[in-house]
């Protein structure tokens, strides 16, 4: 076999390792504002979304028009998400100034609203970037879709903080770990993580 024929498998990996290394770039670079996150997540997960249904979009000019089209929406959701998360970031720490007064214990409805909010957040930008519809709507299948997967949900949630986990526990100094999350870490772990999002979108879609 021609090592460098297209459908050689080498050829096929070192293919699709260049699509998430580029990838990988344009999310950082986009992020960069850090209020554009939200489109930028979206933009990541269409082109991810078409390179596995196999679709193979043109990398920079798909990432850009996805940016672009969901930038509005995804922009909204996101600066909502990152409030609320700042809301609950000062309750736990006035919650835990009150722990020698016997308060702990409300720490556990805000842990509770912490993991909803990001079982639906996992779920919210990737619907985003393959459905039309409002935000409310968004929510709520985000919500639906979050609660009636949980073992895939947890898997979601999980998954990246594993990685980071074993990236701070493996000896990287913190100029490797930003190397490799410049070069494919955001893209190699949303293409990973939008296998399982797009089996589960499938499932509905053919219901």
């Amino acid at each position: 076999m021609n090592l460098f024929h297209p459908d050689n498998p080498v050829m096929r990996f070192l293919a699709r390792l260049f699509d998430l290394i580029l990838l990988n770039l344009l999310f950082v670079f986009s992020c960069i504002p850090v209020v554009t996150i939200g489109a930028a997540l979206s933009a990541m997960y269409q082109v991810l979304f078409k390179i596995i249904d196999k679709k193979d979009p043109y990398i920079v000019k798909g990432y850009v028009k996805a940016f672009k089209e969901n930038f509005k929406q995804a922009t909204l959701l996101w600066i909502s998400i990152a409030l609320i998360a700042t809301g609950i970031r000062f309750a736990l720490s006035y919650i835990y100034s009150m722990a020698d007064q016997g308060y702990d214990f409300l720490q556990i409805p805000v842990w509770i609203l912490v993991f909803i909010i990001a079982a639906a957040a996992v779920y919210a930008f990737p619907l985003l970037s393959r459905y039309q519809c409002g935000i409310m709507q968004l929510l709520k299948n985000a919500f639906v879709l979050s609660i009636a997967n949980i073992p895939a949900t947890v898997i979601i949630i999980v998954f990246p903080l594993g990685l980071l986990y074993i990236a701070s526990t493996a000896g990287l100094n913190v100029a490797a770990v930003c190397c490799i999350a410049a070069t494919i870490g955001c893209s190699g772990t949303l293409y990973l993580v939008s296998y399982v999002l797009f089996q589960i979108f499938k499932k509905y879609e053919n219901l």
